[in-house]
């Protein structure tokens, strides 16, 4: 099952393209991580989405079923390799405060550095975290419910090639 509201889908979009502007996989970032394979990216962020979601409780429904490939190239060109994405949902909302303060310890407790966010109005609404099991992960809270989003950190692989072969 999707949860797919135009809302819910224009927060995620641009979630994950500020997370990917700001952390971007680039050369750089690949040889800061030469021995990660992709299995091993693509486990590792949907193991660190499925305990933030299992910490919060409720019924949180994924994006897709498996983490989604992607590549590590930006806008111009650079960089290589393969990342993932995964997202899960839930209508819902929980105690946003309660949730963060959860995440917080958890993501910190695996070693990932994190920074809430607000909106607008000085409203706590959600968290990021980066680290070793994630290149970004964050918590967001809205009207419609709640989403948790993880990025791996990029892996040896050609995007092309791991396609056609159906690595998806």
């Amino acid at each position: 099952m999707t949860i797919n509201t135009p809302r819910a889908t224009s927060v995620v979009v641009a979630i994950s393209a500020s997370a990917a502007m700001l952390t971007g996989c680039t050369g750089g970032t690949m040889n800061a991580h030469p021995t990660l394979q992709p299995e091993d990216a693509k486990s590792r962020v949907q193991t660190l989405v499925d305990a933030s979601t299992a910490a919060l409780g409720g019924r949180w429904v994924a994006e897709e079923e498996e983490p989604r490939l992607g590549t590590c190239m930006n806008e111009r060109g650079e960089g290589e390799g393969v990342k993932y994405t995964y997202i899960k949902r839930r209508a819902e909302h929980g105690d946003t405060e309660r949730d963060i303060a959860m995440l917080e310890d958890l993501w910190q407790s695996k070693g990932l550095v994190t920074e809430r966010f607000e909106d607008g109005h000085g409203v706590t609404m959600g968290m990021n975290g980066r680290g070793a099991a994630a290149q970004v992960i964050e918590f967001y809270s809205i009207d419609n419910g709640d989403s948790v989003s993880g990025t791996s950190w990029c892996a040896a692989g050609d995007y092309v090639e791991m396609r056609e072969r159906g690595e998806e």
